[in-house]
């Protein structure tokens, strides 16, 4: 298999594991505990990202996989080992890890070129992403303050905090937030507008730029 179709099939593979984790994991593991679940997800994101990673440059690549390599080790030494900051480092590698693939995958998105099915899911990718990237800056905010975010009643563990939110982060992205969590402290807050924010303008940026390509593609054919 080719870096290309190797790309292509992590990308597929991110984007399904992104909305079983939003949409179905995230609802169910708020009431359950599932041990064995976060350090699965979390593999399966890096091994995506650095496939993805793969059409990159090679500076892009290493850097991807020295920070996929480290941001597994400290996982893997948290799960068996909890503490707080192994925890608060935990979030940040995965935070980094995130923002990057972000990154690559903008520009795989943007890049000109006819609209094809890999740029498609790029995108919904991205959006997802998002969502899950700001969801782990919201838990470094949360592990720094514990009154950073009110919560609805109900036990609130390690697993609890982050699946609450990815619930809260994904529902302020679609603006659609029902206000049974709210953000209190300063930072928490900062990062919730922006996020907002973003969530306007994204699809807005993204149609507007898929389409003047389609156009740009279409004329160019046509000559």
């Amino acid at each position: 298999m080719g870096r290309l179709q190797l790309s292509e099939w992590s990308l597929r593979a991110l984007l399904v594991l992104l909305v079983v984790d939003v949409f179905i994991v995230a609802p169910i593991a708020q009431g359950e505990r599932l041990p064995a679940l976060q350090p699965a997800v979390h593999s399966i994101v890096l091994l995506s990202g650095i496939a993805i990673a793969s059409r990159s440059r090679i500076p892009t690549m290493t850097v991807v996989g020295m920070l996929a390599v480290a941001s597994f080790v400290t996982h893997l030494i948290y799960h068996h080992h909890p503490n707080v900051p192994l925890r608060r480092a935990d979030t940040a590698l995965s935070l980094l890890f995130c923002s990057i693939i972000t990154g690559v995958m903008l520009v795989q998105v943007f890049s000109a070129g006819p609209i094809t099915l890999y740029r498609i899911e790029g995108a919904v990718t991205v959006y997802l992403l998002v969502a899950y990237s700001w969801a782990l800056a919201y838990q470094l905010v949360a592990l720094g303050d514990a009154m950073a975010f009110s919560f609805p009643a109900g036990p609130l563990d390690s697993q609890n905090l982050r699946f609450r939110l990815l619930y809260f982060s994904t529902t302020t992205l679609t603006s659609v937030s029902y206000g049974d969590i709210t953000p209190l402290n300063p930072v928490a807050r900062s990062l919730a507008a922006l996020e907002g924010v973003i969530g306007q303008l994204f699809p807005v940026l993204l149609l507007a730029r898929l389409v003047s390509m389609e156009l740009y593609d279409r004329r160019r054919r046509g000559h």
